[in-house]
C-alpha cells in the first residue's frame, strides 16, 4: 500500500496523521505550480491548479513544498469538509455491531443489529431522530445480564475533526455511556484510544482522555506529561453531563486531532458556535479547548494508529463496581440496583449526528473496518488495572485553565473551568 507521497495529507502537518479516513492509494507525480491567489487572515495563498472538475466540485489542493512553509495559525485556516455523516435515517448504515459481553465486565450482552431494533434497542424517535438504549423494563436476577448496545465505525479515521451533537445522555448509578475512539488493530493501548464522552453513575463531570503506549512526552499546554499509558480527566462544572446536560436540550461535543496534538471542546445546547450549526467549522475560532494535548514534543502518529469510533451503553462494569462506595447516593450493590427496571429509566442516549470533517484538499479513499482485532478498549477510569501500573503517584499543578496531575503508569491531567 502506498500512502500519499505527493501531498502533505499523506505527511503529518496539515490535517494529523494523514487528515482523511484511511488512505490507501494517492496519485503520483508532483502537483504542477500555481497561480491564481486564495487569502487567509494573515497570508496571500496561491490557489490550486484545475482539476479539470466544474466549478462547483473544484477542490482546494496544496502540495506539500507549499504547506511546509505555512505556519500554524495558515494550516488551521483551511476550510473544514464534511466527510461523512452519520445522521437522520441512515445513522446506522456506517457501523458495525458488537456483540458479544462487555470486555469491561459489565452487566450487559452486546447484540447484534437485527436484535438491536427487534427488541427495541436502537429505534428511530417520532421526529427521526436516532437512538440506543439498554433493556430497562424487565426485572431481572441480581448479578444478570442486561441487552445493551456498542457499534463501531465502518471507517477507520487517522487525524479528522469530529463533531458528535447529542440530544440525550444516559445517566444514573450503574450506568456507563461513552463515545471514543479506539485503534483498529493490535493488543490495546498499542494503537492508542480517544475518550471523548465518558462517565459514571450521576457524576456530571466529564472524563476525556487518551491512552497510548509508554514512550510518549505529551505538552499538556503547561506542563509536561511524561507517559506510560496516558489518560486525562476534564472537569467541567460550566458544561455538565449526565442530567443538567439532558435538562439543557444536550450539546455537542468536538474532537481535533492533528500533527499539533489533540483538542477537545464542548457546548450546550445554547452555546453552539454558528459555524457548527451552519455545518462550516472554523477551529481556529473557537475558544480555547477545554482538553488539550500538544504534540509538538512528541510524534503521535507513532502512538494512534487508524482508529474506530464507538458508541456504547454500559452497565456496572469495572469502573462502577471499584468506584461504588464513593457514590454515596447509589445504594446496595450495583447488580442489586440495576437489577430493578425502576432505577435504570435513564439508559436513552439520543444522537442528532455524529460527523468526520477533513480540510479541504485531501485525497480520499476509505478503508474498511469489516474486522476489528483490538475490541478491549481502557474499560475504566485512568489508574485502574488493565495491563497498567495502576500505582498512581499524584503530583498536583495549577495552571489557570489547566491543572496536571502525573502518574507512573498512568498520566492525568485534570482541567477545570
Amino acid at each position: 500500500m502506498r500512502l500519499l507521497t505527493h501531498y502533505l495529507w499523506g505527511a503529518t502537518l496539515v490535517a494529523g496523521f494523514g487528515g482523511h479516513v484511511l488512505a490507501q492509494e494517492a496519485p503520483s507525480g508532483d502537483l504542477p505550480a500555481t497561480s491564481s491567489v486564495v487569502s487567509s487572515s494573515h497570508a496571500v495563498r496561491p490557489a490550486p491548479p484545475s482539476t479539470g472538475e466544474p466549478d462547483g466540485l473544484k477542490r482546494v489542493m496544496y502540495s506539500q513544498k507549499e504547506l511546509l512553509s505555512w505556519t500554524r495559525h495558515e494550516r488551521r485556516a483551511l476550510e473544514w469538509e464534511e466527510q461523512i455523516a452519520y445522521e437522520g435515517q441512515t445513522f446506522f448504515d456506517g457501523w458495525n455491531w458488537f456483540a458479544e459481553d462487555d470486555p469491561s465486565n459489565g452487566l450487559v450482552s452486546y447484540v447484534d443489529r437485527s436484535k438491536a431494533f427487534s427488541d427495541g434497542l436502537a429505534f428511530w424517535t417520532e421526529d427521526g431522530v436516532p437512538g440506543i438504549q439498554t433493556e430497562h423494563w424487565s426485572t431481572t436476577d441480581v448479578g444478570a445480564h442486561r441487552n445493551s448496545v456498542r457499534i463501531t465505525t465502518k471507517s477507520l479515521f487517522e487525524g479528522e475533526l469530529f463533531i458528535i451533537d447529542m440530544a440525550l445522555m444516559p445517566w444514573g448509578c450503574g450506568v456507563w455511556p461513552a463515545f471514543w475512539t479506539l485503534g483498529a488493530d493490535g493488543a490495546w493501548p498499542e494503537t492508542g484510544e480517544i475518550d471523548i464522552i465518558e462517565g459514571v453513575q450521576a457524576n456530571t463531570n466529564n472524563q476525556m482522555s487518551i491512552h497510548s503506549m509508554p514512550g510518549c512526552a505529551i505538552n499538556s499546554s503547561t506542563e509536561d506529561l511524561y507517559t506510560g499509558y496516558m489518560g486525562v480527566e476534564a472537569a467541567v462544572p460550566s458544561f455538565p453531563i449526565g442530567m443538567p446536560f439532558n435538562e439543557a436540550g444536550g450539546g455537542v461535543f468536538a474532537m481535533l486531532w492533528d500533527n499539533d496534538g489533540i483538542r477537545m471542546w464542548n457546548w450546550a445546547r445554547a452555546q453552539i458556535p454558528s459555524d457548527i450549526n451552519n455545518n462550516t467549522p472554523s477551529p481556529s475560532t473557537w475558544d480555547l479547548p477545554v482538553a488539550t494535548w500538544d504534540a509538538s514534543i512528541c510524534d503521535l502518529s507513532s502512538f494512534f494508529k487508524a482508529q474506530i469510533l464507538t458508541l456504547n451503553i454500559d452497565i456496572c462494569g469495572d469502573w462502577i463496581d471499584n468506584t461504588w462506595d464513593q457514590f454515596f447516593y447509589c445504594p446496595g450493590t450495583c447488580p442489586e440496583y440495576v437489577s430493578n427496571p425502576s432505577n435504570l429509566n435513564n439508559t436513552v442516549m439520543l444522537l442528532n449526528y455524529v460527523k468526520v470533517y477533513q480540510q479541504a484538499g485531501a485525497v480520499v479513499t476509505t478503508r474498511q473496518a469489516e474486522s476489528n482485532s483490538n475490541l478491549t478498549g481502557a474499560g475504566g477510569p485512568v489508574g485502574r488495572t488493565s495491563g497498567a501500573n495502576s500505582n498512581v503517584g499524584w503530583m498536583g499543578v495549577g495552571a489557570g485553565w489547566l491543572g496536571a496531575m502525573l502518574g507512573l503508569g498512568f498520566m492525568v491531567a485534570r482541567l477545570s473551568i
